[in-house]
């Protein structure tokens, strides 16, 4: 992993502790690229069933970005917090460390 990923995902898992969290959309964006550079390419045959909402919405993030190296998905992700922060944090400190 790099460390600018490693960065990045400390961040997005600590943006939710102060109540003002991005909303759904947002936070699907940054599971599927977390899963496909930690995990790789979902599983179809731990597809979730349709009436487990939550649990398909992401599976279905997740298996959208199939294929994607892992590496890819690592700078994607770090790319999705840096949009998410300009649009809503643009002071933020990390911001330019991301950048850099």
């Amino acid at each position: 992993m790099t460390s600018k990923f490693e960065k990045a995902v400390a961040y997005v898992q600590g943006l939710d502790k102060d109540g003002a969290g991005p909303d759904a959309s947002v936070k699907l964006e940054f599971y599927k690229f977390y899963k496909q550079a930690t995990v790789g390419d979902a599983d179809p045959a731990k597809q979730p069933s349709v009436f487990q909402f939550v649990e398909r919405a992401k599976w279905n993030a997740w298996n959208g970005v199939k294929g994607m190296t892992k590496k890819e998905a690592e700078e994607k992700y770090v790319e999705q917090l840096i949009k998410y922060l300009k649009e809503n944090h643009p002071n933020e400190s990390i911001l330019k460390e991301l950048e850099g």
